[in-house]
Parts: C-alpha cells; sequence; structure tokens
C-alpha cells in the first residue's frame, strides 16, 4: 500500500477524512475488519470487495470518512488504484445511516484535489446503470459517461463508465 496520504481537506459537519495510511499498523488492520463488516452487509456477496488483497497491491489507497471524536467510528470509504496518469474508483460507500450528509461527495473531491497535485489526468470508474442515486452523485462531481457495457456486472446489468477529467 502506497504510504502517500491525500490532502483530506472537506469536511462534513459531524465527520472528517483521513487516509487509511495515516493509522498506526494495528489501528489500520482494524479498520480493515471494520470496512470490510460493511461491504458485507451493503454490496452482493458477488460485488464484495477483498480489502486484505487489494489493499496490499501497490498504489492502492483508502480514504476513510470518520466521525469526529472518534477515528475508529466509520461513516465511510472510498478505494481507488492510482497509475500514471489514472485514478481509478473501485470502491465507495457511506454507511445507510450517515446517506446523504455530503460524505461521499467530500471524498470524491478530496480524492480530485490529491489528484491534481500529482498530475493525474482523470478518474474512472464504472457503475451499475441501476444504481440511480450512485449515478447522480458521480454527475454532480462533474463525471461523465464514456462507455456502456451490457451485462457487465452480470446477467441483465449494465456497466456504464464514467470519467472525471482532472487536466
Amino acid at each position: 500500500m502506497s504510504r502517500s496520504s491525500p490532502v483530506l481537506q472537506f469536511e462534513v459537519k459531524g465527520f472528517h477524512l483521513r487516509d487509511l495510511a495515516s493509522y498506526s499498523p494495528k489501528d489500520r488492520s482494524t479498520v480493515v475488519e471494520k470496512v470490510s463488516k460493511i461491504e458485507k452487509r451493503t454490496f452482493p456477496s458477488n460485488e464484495v470487495f477483498d480489502f486484505i488483497t487489494e489493499l496490499k497491491k501497490k498504489n492502492t489507497n483508502m480514504i476513510l470518512a470518520v466521525n469526529d471524536g472518534d477515528a475508529m467510528e466509520l461513516a465511510g470509504y472510498l478505494v481507488y488504484l492510482r497509475t500514471k496518469r489514472l485514478a481509478l474508483l473501485h470502491k465507495i460507500c457511506v454507511v445507510e445511516q450517515k446517506r446523504e450528509k455530503g460524505i461521499a461527495k467530500a471524498m470524491i473531491h478530496s480524492l480530485r484535489l490529491h489528484l491534481e497535485k500529482g498530475a493525474c489526468q482523470s478518474i474512472q470508474l464504472w457503475v451499475d446503470e441501476n444504481r440511480k442515486s450512485a449515478r447522480a452523485l458521480y454527475a454532480s462531481c462533474d463525471f461523465e459517461q464514456i462507455d456502456r457495457c451490457l451485462d457487465y456486472y452480470g446477467p441483465g446489468r449494465t456497466g456504464l463508465k464514467m470519467q472525471l477529467n482532472i487536466e
């Protein structure tokens, strides 16, 4: 896992953002376990992300939204992979009770600011065409659809590729 920490400048009332690398190794392990539990409760089993394996990969990072006053109480997370000129947003999730407070948007904007400073040209992601609230979030953050793939998520589940140009 890369040790570079994004500049986490966006705050939402009651929450702040932290990079996973800012935690001690022991706390990092606890946080990843908590994220894994949230993931299993939120997503279908075929879409559950393997955080332990994926976060060991070079250039894979996680931004966490945590409650003010308790850096171990998670409100959401964003996982991305950074290459030279491109970042792939792999996963974003806000705990159900904490949704519609601007947390996801703050994580995306924080990521964008961090990548702007590192000469990244764009952020790309795939989203299920039927996930209207996720698509609305990405559109509100200036992502644009650049591709469409039938059955991307399985039979009858179309994937939309979206991109945010940073330059």
